[in-house]
């Protein structure tokens, strides 16, 4: 008998929309200060754009994630990228901060909901030997962005500007799509219960316990990341040509932790 494979392309291409998704979240920790340059805003109000960013993304993921069962799953799917697609435009474009405020709010009511819907491919894309693998690495993506995504932007926007790493992010986006519309299959699993009642859950000793160490998980990890470049240039003073080291160092210790989260998990 064959040896079931788990990376087959539908995988792959789920596992690189969160590497997108993540990519587009974190680039602004790498290009921070060439925007508030670039802008000639300061350093900290263009941080206040993470902070934003996460205000808007916690309570709209899972209101986002409980209507979007409700709709056939392809179409909304591609809608959604769409809408990511048009936010990461308006940043590379952005005239202003005001603009580029704009832009990240787009991406940051969709980007939760799209991991979400993600990750109900898991049925049919892979077997349920896999399934928690799956999400492991669906939610490894955002770390590889950080591992490889994050650096990359820096540099890009290091030697042509920072409006090219948005750039990047759009071209990838672009393919990505096209790969979504080739392998990615059509049908839908519709929601079974009610809007409301899904939201029950939160009444769960469990799952608030679980919802909170993810909380104070990734406060502790993002208020230190997103300023790390600036930390690292002003306060232990690296080199400009080594801040990409330091973005692949927390970023590969953010990936290895995910991972091997996953790993403990088959053990449970």
């Amino acid at each position: 008998m064959a040896k079931e494979r788990f990376f087959n392309l539908p995988v792959l291409i789920l596992i690189a929309s969160s590497f997108m998704l993540g990519m587009s979240e974190f680039i602004m920790v790498g290009i921070l200060p060439d925007i508030a340059v670039g802008l000639k805003v300061s350093e900290v109000t263009v941080g206040n754009l993470v902070s934003l960013f996460a205000f808007v993304y916690a309570p709209v993921t899972p209101l986002g994630s409980a209507l979007s069962a409700r709709f056939p799953r392809f179409a909304t799917h591609m809608t959604l990228i769409g809408v990511f697609l048009a936010g990461n435009l308006l940043c590379a474009f952005a005239p202003n901060y005001a603009v580029l405020m704009a832009g990240r709010i787009l991406i940051a009511l969709v980007s939760g909901t799209l991991v979400a819907i993600a990750m109900t491919y898991a049925p049919d894309v892979t077997t349920d030997t896999f399934r928690t693998k799956f999400i492991a690495w669906v939610f490894s993506g955002f770390s590889i962005a950080s591992v490889v995504g994050v650096p990359v932007g820096t540099w890009v926007a290091n030697a042509f500007g920072w409006r090219w790493a948005f750039h990047l992010v759009n071209a990838l986006t672009v393919v990505l799509i096209i790969g979504m519309v080739a392998v990615l299959p059509r049908n839908s699993h519709a929601a079974k219960i009610g809007f409301l009642s899904q939201f029950r859950l939160f009444f769960d000793r469990r799952i608030q316990l679980g919802v909170l160490d993810v909380v104070c998980g990734a406060a502790a990890s993002y208020v230190f990341y997103t300023y790390l470049t600036p930390i690292m240039r002003d306060e232990v003073h690296v080199p400009e040509q080594y801040l990409s080291v330091g973005l692949v160092i927390f970023g590969a210790a953010c990936l290895w932790s995910n991972l091997y989260g996953g790993k403990l998990a088959d053990r449970g």
